[in-house]
């Protein structure tokens, strides 16, 4: 069912639940039922088993009272659901019609954020938990709750329509240039570290030759940005990054860009957990200010963004792998593990090649920032996994030139 490959459009409305920002609802039902009625019955006895043996974990250690915020953490397996999901389905990608219409939605969000910033503001208000408007000093949301956030959706999209493209032909080529427009309108610092990753991907060398070219006009960035008050965040951002110090990393990131740093600092302590606390410290709101305890990060507490969120709200990991490592600690390392080898029990043995462009931005979504319950990441290893070719997956499995493939009985 190409649904599941549609789903992440609507993770961030409509608003079932308050204070929530990334909700997907459709991607999860939809992953369920390819779960239950997928035509690959390894399937369902791979994901029972890893939600059995993780949902066991959890009560064990509930029930000692060792790891605080177990409901947060039982959100942990909505990634593997979702790709377990799309393994069951392994449908085609979607059509470029389709593709078209998304690429029309995003850049008609985008123009209406840029033109009439009001009635975008009106409506976005009205569907999304927290919305952000442009300004000239941040760029377009696209219907997201921040540009950050639109930077990961439209990187999706725009691997799925290059997807869609392999299997079906390039028709209506300007999907492509769209999505990219659309993309660099998110003037997001996160978005040049996915066009990097999708570049390092696909062409290894042309990637290495953006970064330098990147590290050479960093001196021009950094003059843009000190005379030009209006100078977009991202290059701000990035030009800011030169000024550190680098025998003071970590508090010298957290004074020259606040936002940044939060970030930057919120995920190292994180993934640090394990070697202080092996057993994890759950994902309740004390968890992240514990991590900054242990790993003797006093001046995290200084950061004014850090400093807003913990005061008025719940401070949490900015990235899955992140999360894991401060809620399960050491055992964060098995929960892979496993997951790795029921993948390779769902799907025999892997593609000679895995698609490299998806699975890099999967990688950097997945370690750098990305939602917990975000489903992109999940959704672009399973792409990643699969023939990038025009035959289909029922064709490749019966061909004898591919004989890696068994066919599901």
């Amino acid at each position: 069912m190409q649904l599941i490959y549609i789903s992440p459009l609507l993770i961030y409305f409509p608003r079932l639940i308050s204070g929530v920002e990334t909700q997907p609802w459709l991607a999860v039902v939809v992953a369920a039922f390819g779960i239950a009625t997928g035509q690959n019955r390894k399937v369902p006895i791979a994901f029972f088993v890893l939600a059995a043996t993780f949902l066991l974990w959890i009560s064990i250690m509930s029930a000692v009272g060792g790891l605080p915020g177990a409901t947060e953490l039982a959100l942990i397996l909505v990634g593997p659901l979702i790709l377990f999901g799309a393994m069951g389905f392994e449908a085609d990608p979607p059509s470029r019609p389709a593709m078209a219409i998304i690429a029309v939605f995003f850049a008609a969000a985008a123009v209406t954020e840029i033109i009439f910033p009001n009635t975008y503001e009106d409506l976005a208000s009205l569907i999304l938990d927290r919305a952000s408007v442009s300004d000239g000093h941040r760029g377009v949301s696209l219907f997201a709750p921040e540009p950050t956030y639109a930077a990961i959706s439209v990187t999706y999209f725009l691997i799925l329509s290059w997807w869609s493209g392999k299997k079906w032909g390039f028709r209506y080529r300007w999907i492509e240039i769209v999505l990219v427009l659309c993309l660099l309108g998110t003037a997001s610092t996160y978005a040049v570290l996915l066009l990097i990753a999708l570049a390092f991907g696909q062409w290894p060398r042309a990637g290495l030759v953006c970064l330098a070219a990147g590290l050479l006009l960093a001196p021009a960035l950094q003059i843009v940005a000190l005379d030009n008050d209006e100078a977009v965040r991202g290059v701000v951002a990035i030009s800011r990054l030169f000024s550190t110090d680098l025998n003071n990393f970590l508090p010298s990131v957290s004074e020259i860009d606040s936002s940044l740093g939060s970030r930057l600092i919120t995920n190292v302590a994180s993934l640090s957990t394990p070697l202080y606390y092996p057993l994890g410290l759950g994902l309740d709101c004390g968890a992240v200010p514990l991590a900054f305890n242990a790993a003797g990060y006093d001046f995290a507490f200084d950061n004014d963004v850090l400093q807003t969120v913990m005061y008025e709200g719940c401070l949490k990991p900015q990235s899955y792998s992140a999360s894991i490592a401060l809620g399960l600690g050491l055992m964060a390392v098995a929960f892979l593990l496993m997951l790795l080898l029921l993948l390779r029990f769902v799907q025999g043995k892997l593609p000679y090649r895995l698609w490299r462009p998806p699975l890099a931005v999967a990688a950097v979504v997945l370690v750098v920032q990305g939602q917990l319950t975000n489903p992109i990441p999940w959704l672009l290893i399973f792409i990643a996994m699969r023939p990038v070719w025009k035959k289909s997956l029922a064709e490749v499995r019966t061909s004898p030139s591919y004989p890696i493939y068994q066919t599901v009985k």
